[in-house]
């Protein structure tokens, strides 16, 4: 067995575990996360007990829907070659949607880290400019700051609001903040640069 099956879980903290994910994930399931381990091909040299059918061996993207695969071999390309962080939303071949964080990690056999979450599958449905107005209500912004930041007007942002409440099932604002929350939280330091890309997005 080589080194790498070895490593003790107590070594890898400092390499999973950014300040901006602890935020996101805190309050998830178990049962809607896993951590994975892969080599620079994509292949999974390690697992959190939890994964579900991945095996070790397996490529990342051996279950993903066809339409996923080549974005998360894309995706693993860049934390590869460029030691860039990534996040990416991909499709199971059985219908369900994952959000992946891949970070770089230094041992070539031990490449890339990603952290998968298991999301609501309605979110597929939300417009680039309605997942821009639940990025902002995630940092805690009133409707008249996501206006502000989106430079769309007041009347839009209900709009779109209204219409994320209806395709999520949200029975209040209360439980659409909630949802925002957990699944569009953007760390402080990554904030003005998502919040910018969302902008052009939306245009």
């Amino acid at each position: 067995m080589t080194r790498h099956f070895n490593m003790k879980a107590d070594a890898l903290p400092s390499h999973i575990s950014p300040s901006s994910t602890a935020g996101v994930t805190s309050d998830m399931n178990l049962a809607d996360t896993y951590v994975l381990l892969c080599d620079w091909h994509g292949r999974v040299v390690w697992k959190s007990g939890i994964a579900d059918r991945v095996a070790i061996g397996d490529e990342i993207w051996k279950y993903a829907a066809s339409k996923s695969r080549e974005s998360l071999r894309a995706a693993l390309a860049g934390v590869v070659a460029l030691r860039e962080k990534c996040t990416i939303e991909a499709e199971s071949d059985r219908g369900e949607h994952f959000r992946f964080w891949m970070w770089p990690l230094a041992d070539p056999q031990i490449a890339v880290c990603i952290l998968g979450l298991r999301i609501p599958s309605q979110l597929a449905l939300l417009t680039d400019r309605e997942r821009a107005c639940l990025r902002c209500l995630a940092q805690g912004m009133t409707t008249r700051n996501i206006a502000d930041e989106l430079d769309i007007g007041l009347t839009t942002v209900h709009t779109h609001l209204r219409r994320t409440r209806e395709k999520l099932g949200a029975a209040s604002a209360e439980a659409l903040i909630g949802l925002a929350a957990r699944y569009f939280f953007v760390s402080p330091e990554r904030g003005a640069s998502e919040s910018t890309a969302a902008r052009k997005r939306s245009v």
